[in-house]
């Protein structure tokens, strides 16, 4: 019974370290995936904004950045393609 007992404890101890080890590996190869990646500085969308002009409100749907913009002569609703970073669409109004 002393020999079986003590041969399921190396097997459970050789286990846990195995284990260890496998976890160490995956986690250093996910860090240096993340790495090759996605660099930090690339942006998705660059906006030029007119002097004067603050972004209201942002939302993004469906693969698209809506953007509310105001401005001096009016407000203007800029929609972006979040794939593409272009503008696809834009509607301006003007101050009565």
């Amino acid at each position: 019974m002393v020999i079986i007992m003590t041969a399921l404890l190396v097997l459970a101890l050789l286990g846990t370290v195995w284990g260890f080890l496998r976890q160490a590996h995956i986690f250093m190869a996910g860090k240096t995936q993340a790495k090759v990646e996605a660099p930090m500085s690339t942006a998705a969308a660059i906006v030029t904004l007119a002097p004067g002009a603050r972004i209201v409100s942002a939302t993004s749907e469906a693969g698209k950045l809506v953007l509310h913009v105001d401005t001096a002569s009016g407000g203007e609703v800029e929609i972006i393609d979040l794939a593409t970073g272009k503008l696809t669409g834009q509607v301006k109004t003007q101050k009565p």
